[in-house]
């Protein structure tokens, strides 16, 4: 059995920033980076710093006792997933833009793009693991008291020349929509053979910690073409593909938003 065949879909965990209480009074408008205060971009650093360094317990303090997250997850459930990750990934840096940032009441929303790289050793072979998570933060105090995953995408490749793909798929979609899961491998083929598979997992805090394995077949030439049937009800899906060759593999892993249409207006 190749080490591939054990491959599962790899979860990637959002580094929420912290933020000081910051005295601007009332706001309900997003408002840009450029505006955002010394205080708040300074710590943006050190909380990536922190992370890099992977100081763990220093790391928390930023998290509040009751802090919530939308795939389910507590401060308890990220403690035991960044020790599992810093573990697999000595090698692990994160770097974190500010995009927009708010103030309601005593409460300060920013919303973030976090970018995390890694590499280990496995089974003799190194393997790089690339993701981009866009998070909404809920601080209150010096608290982060809630975290909402807007959008995730990863990458976890192996080998010589792992295979170069493009991969399309909606971020949002409606309850019980049809929409395309398409993994196009745009390196030519040649005499190449290509193995894959694709999974889809609700997310769940226990999906993080157990993740299902990928059957692999043979492809047929240029990558994965699905149809896909988004659950009836509202809530997060992966969507995985696994793409094999002899010189190398990749694995892909996209969030899926599953949501009502937003009400409108009658105009009445």
């Amino acid at each position: 059995m190749g080490y591939w065949q054990s491959w599962q879909r790899f979860f990637g965990v959002a580094i929420a920033t912290g933020v000081l209480t910051l005295g601007f009074g009332l706001r309900s408008e997003a408002r840009t980076p450029a505006t955002a205060p010394a205080s708040l971009t300074d710590l943006l650093v050190d909380i990536d710093q922190t992370a890099n360094d992977q100081q763990l317990e220093q790391l928390l303090n930023f998290y509040g006792d009751n802090f919530t997250h939308s795939d389910g997850l507590t401060k308890t459930d990220l403690q035991d997933l960044l020790t599992q990750l810093w573990e697999e990934y000595p090698r692990l840096s994160y770097n974190t833009k500010l995009l927009n940032w708010e103030q309601t009441g005593d409460r300060l929303v920013a919303e973030t793009e976090t970018q995390v790289r890694g590499l280990k050793k496995q089974a003799g072979r190194w393997v790089h693991y690339e993701s981009t998570i866009r998070s909404q933060q809920t601080f209150q105090g010096d608290k982060l008291i809630s975290q909402d995953i807007l959008s995730e995408a990863s990458t976890l490749t192996s080998g010589d020349n792992p295979p170069a793909l493009k991969v399309l798929i909606p971020e949002t979609v409606a309850p019980a929509a049809d929409f395309g899961f398409d993994v196009i491998v745009q390196d030519p083929l040649g005499e190449e053979i290509l193995l894959g598979g694709a999974l889809e997992e609700p997310i769940t805090s226990s999906t993080y910690t157990n993740p299902e394995a990928f059957d692999l077949d043979i492809l047929p030439a240029g990558g994965i073409f699905k149809r896909v049937e988004a659950p009836t009800e509202t809530g997060d899906m992966w969507y995985s593909a696994l793409v094999v060759r002899s010189d190398g593999m990749v694995l892909t892993t996209h969030r899926v938003k599953v949501e009502a249409a937003p009400l409108q207006a009658n105009g009445l």
